[in-house]
């Protein structure tokens, strides 16, 4: 066989593999992978299975000009750098932080492209420091040659002098840097960070975006003695694999159409958030009619919350997909706890009807459940983590109030204004009440 009859070449050029890894994520999306890496640097300094972030920061700034990220999350050294941080992927055998939520290998590659045609990457740990700086264009220009080269450490950049990563980029994309650009984007990103990232933030970790902190967004539950939401926790082996330990929380919250749905969190990362698609399990048809469904949601429902929590030493086990953005429907894992999702949550909707019902029969201001409900405290889903059934209350443990029934009519206003004043009463209502108390109590007399 002749020399130009060998082997057929199937090597990517550059700019075709960037516009490819980069085509498909959102902006606001890559934001939050770069977030994420800080928060795996904290893990690593704090330890995988740390409740306290206190002290650690990450601060975000970004402008039709640049972006920047830098945190004080102990940073990550040349050698992680050249094995693992600049490369497209998991090499094999690399022992990534346990419990983490950078999984892929590509999240923050992905998000420097997607941002614009230069940047800026160096870190610093209490050992040591490196940098790394890329003309994309040049780069992309080299076909045969992927390696990212070494440049100078430039420092300046540390919070509080502490060890951490900085990441900078520069001649932003023209859709890049239009976004960047605008408050709406901004709060986007403000919005995002206080959802996907609360479990972190409520551990103590600092987050600042333009200069705004970032608050968490708590997620509670009514809970007292007669309510109190189910809590279910088991753990999903397969041979040879990492374990993945799994908890269902299902109960009821505060009427609030926007927020009710299921959450689904993997490794502390919020993966849904009031998800109400058939993918959660929302108007699925069953053919079997011995199996539990869930209607399709309307806003009846406005009061479920259920969140569901996956994790595992290895973050390849987790059900979620590449860009965190959606859950992974295929896996074993999410199979198995979408059957117990739709159990648990069919108890608290049957309550849920049950109360909707009720107001309907005595109005929202007489029933009794909801007066209850009215009264009741809230616990936040982060101490909810002890096994434990739903309960709701029944009749026995509630005054209950005898059924009522609305009465409307019409008369002229000199009529209404001269029984307030013979009656003593100031409204209307107040009139149609006393008026309607002596006539029964004649009639019954």
């Amino acid at each position: 066989m002749s020399e130009n009859q060998g082997q057929i070449s199937a090597f990517p050029t550059k700019s075709f593999f960037v516009d490819m890894l980069v085509r498909d994520i959102p902006l606001e999306q890559a934001v939050l992978d770069l977030v994420d890496n800080c928060i795996d640097g904290a893990k690593r300094l704090r330890g995988e299975d740390s409740n306290d972030l206190s002290g650690l920061r990450v601060e975000i700034q970004f402008s039709k000009e640049k972006f920047s990220i830098k945190d004080n999350c102990g940073g990550f050294d040349r050698q992680t750098a050249q094995m693992y941080a600049f490369r497209f992927g998991r090499p094999k055998g690399f022992n990534s932080t346990k419990h983490s939520i950078g999984q892929f290998g590509v999240g923050m590659k992905r998000a420097l492209f997607k941002f614009g045609h230069e940047f800026l990457v160096q870190s610093r740990t209490q050992e040591e420091s490196w940098a790394v700086r890329v003309d994309v264009p040049k780069w992309e220009a080299e076909e045969n040659d992927w390696v990212f080269p070494w440049s100078e450490y430039e420092g300046g950049h540390e919070i509080s002098d502490s060890p951490g990563t900085y990441i900078e980029v520069t001649k932003l994309r023209k859709g890049t840097a239009t976004s960047f650009g605008t408050k709406v984007f901004e709060n986007r990103i403000i919005s995002s960070i206080k959802s996907k990232h609360r479990q972190f933030i409520s551990f103590g970790m600092e987050i600042f975006v333009n200069g705004n902190r970032v608050d968490a967004a708590d997620l509670k539950f009514f809970s007292t003695a007669t309510l109190k939401p189910v809590v279910e926790n088991f753990v999903f082996d397969e041979d040879g694999l990492e374990p993945v330990r799994i908890r269902i929380v299902v109960g009821i919250s505060d009427s609030i159409p926007k927020s009710a749905g299921w959450y689904v969190v993997c490794n502390g990362r919020v993966i849904l958030d009031a998800d109400r698609r058939e993918e959660t399990g929302w108007g699925v048809v069953e053919d079997n009619a011995d199996r539990p469904s869930l209607p399709s949601f309307h806003n009846q429902y406005s009061r479920f919350r259920g969140i569901v929590y996956f994790d595992s030493d290895d973050s390849s086990r987790v059900p979620w997909n590449t860009m965190k953005t959606d859950i992974d429907e295929d896996s074993l894992v999410w199979q198995r706890a979408y059957e117990r999702m739709i159990v648990l949550a069919r108890h608290v909707l049957d309550f849920i009807n049950k109360l909707d019902s009720e107001i309907e029969d005595y109005g929202r201001e007489k029933s009794p459940l909801m007066r209850l409900i009215r009264n009741a405290p809230k616990s936040s889903v982060d101490v909810l983590k002890t096994d434990q059934a739903f309960k709701a209350p029944d009749k026995s443990s509630v005054e209950e109030a005898p059924p009522t029934i609305k009465i409307q009519y019409s008369r002229p206003i000199e009529e209404i204004e001269f029984l307030k004043s013979a009656l003593g009463v100031d409204s209307a209502r107040a009139v149609g009440e006393r008026t309607f108390e002596i006539v029964l109590e004649r009639n019954r007399g």
